[in-house]
């Protein structure tokens, strides 16, 4: 298959017109029943071919026993039933030449060399017909922006958004994809569970990814990388275009064998897998909490245009728990402009000292009022040619609060509107019915917010760093 034509078979995986379900169930207790149910709730408009030999209809659509007596073409295929049938009903796909096949069923290369032996055959089945086959083992795809999907666990209707993710495990299609989904304000474009990776991998998504017009910020959770001349090769080529963001667990011995039993994946030694990302500029976390962090600095901010950071803290030690934390991370404290220096200073008390980070306390005693210095500082802050990033640090605010009047929507709304190209972060250290509210609020006008002044210096970092290395190509 040449180039163009493996595209295309990953096109398919996503963007299907039609669409079997081997295993399509109407008991709600059954992963096929959850499958089709998840197809018509999300509004996959494409057409739909319930395969299950004990039922004429599923869910209101005509049944077919088999996929040989479907009597029209289609498009994908997904599975969903005991391994050792997948052989024969890819034989039979091939026969119909169908072009892509999910294969959510374990019991493959993961559980032993009985399971390896059925993958084997399985993929010798797919290959004469040119089938590409994201699995086995795995929670499968989502395209967000058409309601395709293999997803067998109940998920929330997702929002559209730019963000897409490839995981090697199945939580990213059920658990943590959920958690994303109820409590991320950024969208999803598309997710891509890829389990055994037997056949695609990575490098295959990623390449399908990279001239997606819906993608531009990509995810990847891995436990092994198959092919790595081939993942370096394509990454170099994508980050010119978007960013790539690389959770690779199996980092240790230990992890390494739970890999193996997990998805039957063979671990990368982790310093050669650090060395491709430092050469490639991939942006490699740490965790879960992390990935998640830096997804929604991408999905919101703007590119930066250096790494000097203005911080705003109401609160002195959030002042200088932000300068560790700059240092910490390799970035620069900014110096304030003179302009900037004398628009502070008309509005301080005699006995304030100002500088960057800024104690914003102390201009707001000398204005007043809350709202008048918060937008200020961040004007004078978001104005200033020496500041590429900035940081707001609000402490202590409770609904009760005499002294925290502030319009929030209407202030953050007009900062947004006045200063949209230079990429602001918001910590808020208060009650928990503050904090959700002002995450609610901000998130909804794209300024993200993290539960710790480090967690936003860190998620800064990582897009400064990434538009240094690419300061041209830089499109997302």
């Amino acid at each position: 298959m040449d180039s163009q034509g493996a595209k295309d078979a990953v096109r398919s995986l996503f963007e299907p017109n039609s669409v079997a379900v081997v295993g399509a169930s109407e008991d709600p207790t059954k992963f096929g029943y959850l499958l089709m149910k998840n197809l018509i709730e999300l509004g996959y408009s494409g057409k739909i071919y319930p395969v299950n030999k004990s039922r004429d209809t599923v869910l209101g659509y005509k049944c077919y026993p088999t996929v040989k007596s479907i009597p029209n073409d289609f498009e994908t295929v997904i599975i969903i039933v005991p391994a050792q049938h997948i052989p024969q009903i890819m034989k039979e796909c091939a026969e119909k030449k169908v072009k892509g096949a999910v294969v959510c069923t374990s019991g493959f290369r993961e559980a032993g060399e009985k399971g390896a032996e059925l993958e084997r055959e399985m993929l010798q089945n797919a290959k004469i017909g040119g089938i590409r086959i994201a699995g086995p083992n795995t929670t499968g795809l989502l395209n967000v922006y058409n309601g395709f999907t293999s997803a067998f666990v109940k998920i929330s209707k997702p929002r559209r958004g730019s963000v897409s993710i490839i995981s090697q495990t199945g939580m990213f299609g059920s658990v943590l994809l959920e958690h994303i989904l109820s409590t991320q304000a950024y969208g999803l474009s598309k997710v891509a569970g890829l389990g055994n990776k037997a056949d695609l991998d990575d490098s295959d998504i990623l390449e399908y990814l990279e001239d997606d017009a819906n993608t531009k910020v990509i995810a990847i959770y891995a436990e092994g990388i198959k092919n790595g001349r081939r993942f370096l090769e394509i990454s170099k080529r994508v980050l010119k275009k978007k960013p790539v963001i690389i959770l690779k667990s199996a980092r240790s011995g230990s992890g390494g064998k739970a890999a193996l039993t997990h998805t039957g994946s063979l671990m990368v030694r982790d310093e050669i897998f650090d060395a491709v990302c430092k050469t490639t500029g991939l942006i490699r976390v740490e965790d879960i909490e992390e990935l998640l962090d830096t997804i929604k600095a991408f999905a919101f901010l703007p590119p930066s245009k250096g790494d000097r950071i203005g911080v705003i803290a109401y609160t002195g030690a959030g002042c200088v728990m932000s300068a560790d934390a700059i240092e910490k991370y390799g970035l620069k404290l900014a110096k304030l402009s003179e302009q900037t220096m004398q628009k502070l200073k008309r509005f301080a008390p005699d006995f304030g000292i100002l500088s960057n980070p800024l104690d914003a306390e102390l201009v707001r005693q000398g204005i007043g009022s809350a709202e008048g210095s918060l937008v200020l500082a961040l004007e004078s802050y978001l104005e200033d040619p020496n500041v590429d990033m900035v940081s707001l640090v609000l402490v202590g605010l409770t609904k009760e609060s005499n002294i925290w009047d502030v319009d929030t929507k209407k202030v953050f709304s007009e900062i947004k509107r006045k200063f949209p190209a230079k990429p602001l972060v918001v910590t808020n250290l208060a009650s928990k019915e503050v904090i959700d509210e002002y995450r609610e609020i901000l998130e909804e006008l794209g300024i993200p917010t993290y539960p710790s002044l480090l967690r936003n210096i860190r998620a800064l970092s990582a897009l400064s760093k990434y538009c240094r290395r690419f300061p041209t190509e830089t499109k997302y």
